[in-house]
């Protein structure tokens, strides 16, 4: 799905750079924080015993959707290669980073259900 426009435009080195920085945003900070979190995971599910288990699955849920937003943000990436075209009005990442953080706050509000079930008992 890469833009025909991705080949055959001449980029100077400060486009390059912002590509570079934009690659590194979008794909390294959204992937790093997905695999910490099936990380965590995974230690959850082997070592706690079952109590624990549905923390372990609200994390895999947190990482798959971190995983999803991360795909959206690649796409939108490459869609709108033409960045640097000066008639284009800026449009800020507002949605995504409003969508990243409901999905942290219903994580955050799913554990500490979990742990005040757990301190009930």
């Amino acid at each position: 799905m890469v833009s025909y426009r991705l080949d055959s435009s001449q980029l100077t080195n400060a486009e390059i750079v912002e590509l570079r920085a934009r690659q590194r945003t979008f794909e390294g900070a959204y992937g790093r924080t997905c695999l910490s979190s099936f990380g965590f995971a995974l230690i959850i599910l082997r070592i706690f015993d079952e109590d624990f288990y549905t923390i372990g699955f609200v994390y895999i849920a947190f990482g798959v959707a971190l995983l999803i937003i991360s795909a959206l943000r690649i796409r939108n990436n490459i869609e709108n290669f033409d960045i640097f075209e000066k008639n284009k009005p800026f449009v800020t990442s507002g949605g995504y980073v409003a969508l990243t953080s409901g999905i942290a706050l219903l994580t955050y509000l799913a554990l500490l259900r979990e742990v005040s079930l757990y301190l009930s008992q």
